[in-house]
């Protein structure tokens, strides 16, 4: 049968306890006594520090700043433990006090101490390791999938089939326009393509992209759809996980009514290093059909590969996304 914390280690005081009190001529059980206390002592007392320290520096790379802090704790803690067990046996009666013997108790203190700081800590490192294994590789397939589901909606079918709806009544009436409109949507594949491995690009780039999905838009959409922006001089000091912006732009599109009388306005600005981007809210009769795994991936993405929070709400009649961004320096 395994044995449960603490007693498991309880018996392992006691049995080191036992083992530094067989000594040829000496009485066993006194000796067995006062080894037990100072075992304990040391022993629980550094246990207590180690779990301390872990608390406060749990990760891989605070091991350094984890070992060092538990260096000068263990050490500080077995000098002042032991001289104050020493001097109360000493007041108590049971052993005389005597210089040699406080000091050959300190050095089996830090002995003992020793032992269990690399013990505990070897194990902890392994865990650390073990759990930084199995954490990378999910990462990994989390990525590879998100990677996936961003291809896969721009890559959509009702977008393409829209799009070449309006570039073939485009072709007979404006051939200019035709023109550029065929540039721009070669431009929004080519960026799809260039970007799927990566895990950042800056505002710049992000924005060229969003800059040519709302041009074929409009196509469509007229000045039913109006994109409001002010980020020229904030454009280069942030970075972005791609295909998010273009992720808020065709949500917008896809739950909104957009009419004539009743156009749909999109504003992005930014606060507090957080890109703040703004639809007002005229939801269709209908809504389109959605598994919301657009807004989720968002919130994974952002968490997975910046460890930052994206927030998304309703407030005052407008739709909000709050999506942290990279500054440049990071």
């Amino acid at each position: 049968m395994k044995l449960k914390a603490p007693y498991d280690r309880y018996l392992l005081m006691l049995g080191l306890a036992i083992l530094l009190s067989i000594r040829p001529g000496a009485q066993f059980w006194p000796l067995a006594l006062v080894n037990i206390l100072f075992t304990f002592v040391f022993w629980e007392g550094n246990y207590q520090l180690v779990g301390w320290v872990r608390e406060r520096f749990p990760l891989m790379h605070q091991t350094k700043k984890r070992i060092v802090t538990q260096i000068g704790l263990s050490i500080g803690y077995t000098i002042l433990g032991g001289t104050a067990v020493t001097i109360l046996l000493h007041l108590v009666g049971w052993v005389p006090y005597e210089w040699d013997c406080h000091l050959r108790i300190l050095l089996m203190g830090l002995f003992i101490t020793a032992i269990i700081a690399i013990v505990y800590e070897t194990i902890f490192y392994f865990d650390l390791w073990k759990s930084s294994l199995l954490e990378s590789e999910r990462l990994k397939k989390t990525a590879a999938r998100l990677q996936f589901e961003s291809l896969k909606n721009q890559v959509n079918p009702h977008f393409l089939f829209n799009s070449l709806n309006s570039l073939a009544s485009l072709i007979p009436v404006d051939p200019v326009k035709a023109e550029k409109f065929v540039q721009e949507f070669a431009r929004i594949y080519r960026y799809v393509l260039e970007v799927k491995d990566r895990n950042f690009v800056s505002l710049r780039e992000e924005m060229d992209f969003v800059s040519s999905f709302v041009y074929l838009l409009k196509i469509r959409f007229g000045e039913h759809l109006k994109f409001e922006q002010q980020l020229e001089k904030h454009l280069d000091r942030y970075h972005i996980p791609p295909l998010i912006l273009q992720n808020l732009v065709e949500n917008a599109i896809k739950h909104n009514v957009i009419l004539k009388d009743r156009p749909l306005v999109i504003r992005l600005e930014i606060q507090n290093d957080t890109l703040l981007v703004r639809n007002n809210l005229q939801k269709r009769s209908y809504p389109a059909a959605s598994t919301q795994t657009g807004l989720r991936n968002m919130v994974q993405r952002l968490q997975l590969v910046a460890n930052k929070e994206a927030k998304f709400y309703e407030k005052e009649g407008y739709f909000c996304a709050e999506i942290p961004l990279i500054p440049e320096s990071d």
